[in-house]
């Protein structure tokens, strides 16, 4: 076991990549520091998946077993250079530099995760009603947890876009609301990795499902979404294309955009040349020791692998916390 002998390690984003490094490094003598924008730990464990697929005092019990190992948790602060907007940002207590960390500690540890929906880019997006997927489950887990006592205004009749992981999230919690849902889809509904999930829920719940639709226009009455429209998708080969000619209007109260999340570093690439780090359709790049170009910088999980497994997360964050254990005694 490593002796302490005084170095200290920034980990940024305490999800599973960020926990398991915390959980090794502190094991080996090393002095390790969290740094997290949301009020607990956990990342999307806490605020996105819900209770009944990962029960939330598992988490607690594991902020209690690090702290007696001497991890230091900075919950509510968010580190970053330069514009760096994530979801859920309204609810952080301060910010700090990440030069300033870069500065103060022997490594970091970068686990900031994957913060950021895509988003479709049509006409009307900007109507109250419209919701990113993740921003819906987000704004769900907080009212759970007791920082806010609204959920998200969404009406009767819901349209989700998109048919991943996600949208098997936001159907589930919708179903459960008692909403009637509308799910549109580009491909055939088959083709997607949760089709298991989806099919289950359409036969239990009667979920309408248009296949084949891409989304062009999400139709705006006095501000308020008022239905969405969608066009025939072709294939023409190995390529898909719009029929714009072939078109249904759907009548909703609201729209989810449930099409994946976008790597959120804790710099943008304005500012990361900065700090030798490279990005590259947001995600860091690393080498195989989870190294980027700064010797002393590293990153794990989400930001570097994009959308992920919680098992891949943790193992990339073990991965990069014995690199960073290498890297801390050839400086001693």
């Amino acid at each position: 076991m490593m002796e302490k002998v005084g170095r200290k390690v920034a980990i940024l984003g305490s999800g599973p990549a960020g926990l398991q490094a915390a959980d090794y490094l502190s094991s080996r003598g090393v002095e390790v520091h969290v740094y997290d924008r949301l009020p607990e730990i956990g990342g999307m464990m806490m605020f996105a998946i819900p209770e009944r697929r990962i029960p939330k005092k598992k988490l607690v019990q594991r902020r209690v077993e690090l702290e007696r190992r001497g991890v230091v948790f900075n919950l509510g602060v968010k580190v970053q250079e330069g514009e760096v907007r994530c979801e859920g940002d309204e609810i952080i207590r301060d910010v700090v530099s990440f030069r300033q960390l870069v500065d103060k500690y022997d490594a970091l540890l970068i686990c900031t995760g994957a913060w950021r929906s895509r988003m479709l880019g049509i006409e009307g997006e900007e109507g109250l009603g419209v919701y990113p997927a993740l921003e819906f489950i987000f704004r769900i887990r907080l009212r759970e947890l007791g920082y806010t006592s609204q959920e998200p205004d969404i009406g009767e009749r819901v349209v989700v876009v998109g048919a991943g992981r996600t949208a098997v999230d936001v159907v589930e919690e919708l179903c459960l609301r008692k909403r009637k849902v509308i799910l549109i889809y580009r491909r055939r509904l088959a083709e997607s990795r949760a089709y298991r999930e989806l099919s289950e829920l359409t036969r239990r719940y009667s979920i309408e499902v248009f296949e084949e639709r891409n989304p062009v226009k999400i139709i705006i009455d006095r501000g308020r979404v008022t239905g969405i429209e969608a066009c025939k998708v072709v294939r023409v080969g190995d390529r898909f294309q719009i029929d714009e000619k072939d078109r249904v209007v759907i009548d909703c109260d609201s729209v989810i955009e449930a099409i994946g999340e976008e790597p959120t570093p804790p710099v943008d690439e304005k500012t990361a040349y900065m700090f030798n780090i490279e990005i590259e359709r947001g995600k860091i790049k690393v080498d195989e020791n989870f190294r980027t170009r700064n010797p002393k910088i590293y990153a794990a999980g989400d930001v570097v692998l994009g959308p992920s497994s919680i098992g891949q997360a943790v193992g990339t964050g073990l991965k990069a916390a014995k690199s960073i254990e290498l890297y801390l005694r050839e400086k001693l």
